[in-house]
């Protein structure tokens, strides 16, 4: 029987795989420039060629996907803490006493706080600044997989490199804001305004020096990263000895205090305006950072928050974007169903009186808390379960935010214009109309139409229509939700 001709990724994936590079590197090389996933390679190992010619070609066993690496990773950074103590080194771990400047502090007129410089060795910093804390400022990516920049700074750092300052705030966690009034106050928190990619390059040379290539067994970087790194690592010498180095290594960074989160956010924005963009909803999210708080857990709203999201990670279909919550917070306040997300984060950042403390008064939060509360746990349990089978309407409230906001925002009007009475009862004849026999209680089929046909300045004719549709029910010019009449009303 003559010998099957091999396909083109088949040859290619030979020629790596005889210059000596393993076969989850070969694989994951060619279906890099390939641009496909691993899982789609047609391509066996030499050793089972006769194999396929006598049947099925095995399948290739899929590597982890990135999602699946950048977890692992995580997990491993996580748990990094508890592996060196029990491998012996929890006296390079001691969790370190008050922050010792090196030089007399500068004030800054701006914030009203302080900036100083402090040097102590990695294993203290990584103690202070916990990695844990400090998934906030942009979501974590690919360090020594996909940005080739980092992945060599990793490298030089592991052959005893110097890196750059960062940028850490010590804030408190008492009632005045989070300023800390001086560095030996106790209880204080530290988190990263500049340099929470240091971090992460700081404890992923950690891990290579002390689990090396451990790390492929546990699908934490791919073959090619631990081969980019693997010269730098073994020169480090002995793990045990390597690793007690770089734990005692010095690094300096910048400390600032006697700030509040408002002054936390101005220093973020200033100093990773040229880097990778934070984004909106990530803005919005440390902005109101005590709103959530109190949404999450003392109301007990499904919250997913995009600064602690990894690439590749998608939000739970049931549970609310933090970012979507504080602008239905604003639509409610102000009955406006047009707020956009750009517009909030600019007007947070200009307000002279702060974008924290006053952004909302204490009847204004009972208010947003009570009707966010019905809406978000109350009302979107009772459409999951009455369009339990309908996946485009069982989601409708938690899918996106223009339905929600523009929702809140009608709520806030009965509200503004009548009072909280009128409200929770305008709110009670709604989930009255959850509860109708019907199939489509909220008449979604005829919304859903209704969407089809807009076809200019969607999202803006979107939230008017639920806006105008759910003011019409509440003040009882209509009896049911009645999307078309509302179009037929408005002009769409």
């Amino acid at each position: 029987m003559a010998r099957p001709k091999k396909n083109p990724q088949q040859k290619a994936y030979d020629s790596f795989r005889s210059l000596g590079m393993d076969e989850q590197a070969a694989r994951e090389f060619l279906a890099k420039s390939l641009n496909i996933p691993v899982e789609e390679l047609q391509v066996v190992e030499i050793r089972d060629q006769e194999a396929k010619m006598r049947g099925r070609r095995p399948k290739a066993a899929a590597g982890p996907t990135t999602y699946e690496r950048q977890d692992a990773l995580q997990k491993s950074i996580l748990s990094m803490k508890d592996d060196l103590e029990s491998a012996g080194f929890g006296f390079l771990l001691r969790i370190p006493g008050p922050v010792q400047p090196i030089a007399k502090e500068i004030s800054d007129p701006k914030t009203g706080g302080f900036i100083a410089h402090v040097e102590e060795s990695l294993g203290a910093y990584i103690q202070r600044v916990s990695i844990q804390g400090n998934f906030a400022q942009r979501q974590p990516f690919d360090h020594m997989h996909k940005d080739k920049i980092y992945r060599r700074l990793i490298r030089d750092f592991i052959r005893e490199a110097a890196m750059p300052e960062a940028k850490i705030a010590a804030l408190s966690d008492g009632s005045n804001g989070g300023r800390a009034s001086s560095l030996q106050d106790p209880g204080l928190r530290y988190s990263v305004i500049d340099g929470l990619q240091r971090l992460y390059c700081y404890c992923i040379a950690i891990l290579l020096v002390f689990r090396r290539s451990n790390l492929i067994t546990d699908r934490c970087i791919t073959a090619e990263a631990w081969e980019y790194v693997k010269e730098a690592v073994e020169a480090s010498g002995d793990v045990k000895e390597a690793t007690a180095r770089i734990l005692s290594r010095p690094v300096r960074y910048e400390i600032f205090w006697q700030i509040d989160l408002e002054g936390l956010l101005h220093y973020m924005v200033t100093f990773n305006t040229g880097q990778r963009r934070m984004s909106l909803e990530v803005q919005l999210e440390i902005m109101e950072g005590p709103l959530i708080k109190e949404l999450e857990v003392g109301v007990k709203i499904p919250i997913y928050e995009d600064r602690h999201s990894l690439p590749g990670q998608q939000k739970p279909k049931a549970q609310f974007a933090a970012s979507d919550l504080v602008m239905a917070t604003r639509a409610f306040i102000e009955s406006n169903p047009q707020i956009k997300k750009p517009d909030e984060a600019e007007s947070l950042l200009e307000r002279e009186d702060g974008y924290l403390e006053s952004s909302f008064d204490v009847g204004d939060i009972k208010d947003v808390v009570y009707a966010l509360k019905r809406i978000t746990v109350d009302i979107h349990q009772k459409i999951m379960d009455r369009y339990a089978g309908d996946p485009a309407n069982k989601y409708i409230l938690s899918g996106g935010g223009t339905f929600l906001l523009s929702f809140a925002a009608a709520c806030g009007k009965v509200r503004n214009s009548l009072n909280m009475t009128a409200l929770k009862a305008a709110l009670e004849r709604f989930t009255e109309q959850l509860d109708r026999p019907a199939d489509d209680p909220l008449n979604l089929e005829a919304y859903q139409r209704v969407l089809r046909n807009i076809t200019t300045s969607r999202g803006k004719a979107t939230r008017r229509l639920v806006y105008e549709t759910f003011l019409r029910f509440f003040n009882g010019t209509t009896t049911v939700l009645d999307w078309a009449d509302t179009a037929l009303q408005i002009g769409l």
